[in-house]
């Protein structure tokens, strides 16, 4: 109080109610090329294994890509990884589908529960957002969050993917998530990420 006279406003991410509830009478359209090939990386493992077992090069490289300690040799992997999938129409409609089911089912389980959408808080571009659950891999937990922005067409945008980690970090700024698959058990998973 000695220095700052008056005291800061307490933070206001805030501004419409569009920022907390996600309308599922609005249409959404994924930006499936930067979420399939651009953040290939944060798609689960076991995710690519089932969808690529077809094609055995595709296999090699998610084995190199997650078995690697080095982020280089990671990164190098995930990005051949990308780019075979950019290539292949066959497997690039296959993620593809299996994408839009899994946004399906997130849709209706936000029509089920309201707080599946859980609004997060981007900082580079100062913009609310909110998280919509993917289940790829397994249909009883998330595997990544979709970040959903409402465009001014009066359409959502599916920005991109994030991990469950970066999902929870993006949400605690605005406040503490209340949903039943975005919980504070991910709060170690952040430490342990932030510790690397």
């Amino acid at each position: 109080m000695s220095t700052f006279n008056p005291l800061p406003e307490r933070a206001s991410y805030i501004t419409c109610k569009e920022d907390l509830f996600f309308d599922i009478d609005r249409p959404l359209t994924p930006d499936t090329d930067h979420i399939l090939l651009d953040n290939i990386n944060r798609l689960p493992q076991e995710f690519l294994e089932e969808e690529l077992m077809s094609d055995a090069e595709a296999l090699g490289l998610v084995a190199r890509a997650f078995g690697s300690d080095l982020p280089e040799e990671r990164e190098i992997a995930f990005g051949e990884l990308s780019d075979l999938v950019e290539r292949n129409i066959c497997i690039r409609r296959r993620l593809k589908n299996r994408l839009d089911d899994a946004i399906e089912v997130a849709c209706k389980r936000v029509g089920w529960n309201f707080k599946t959408a859980v609004p997060a808080w981007y900082p580079t571009r100062d913009v609310m957002s909110l998280l919509l659950p993917l289940d790829l891999s397994d249909d009883d937990r998330p595997d990544v969050a979709l970040v959903v922005e409402l465009a001014e067409s009066g359409a959502y945008i599916g920005q991109t993917i994030l991990t469950m980690p970066m999902a929870y970090s993006n949400a605690r700024l605005v406040c503490r998530p209340d949903s039943d698959w975005l919980n504070t058990s991910l709060k170690i998973l952040v430490d342990e990420e932030n510790d690397e």
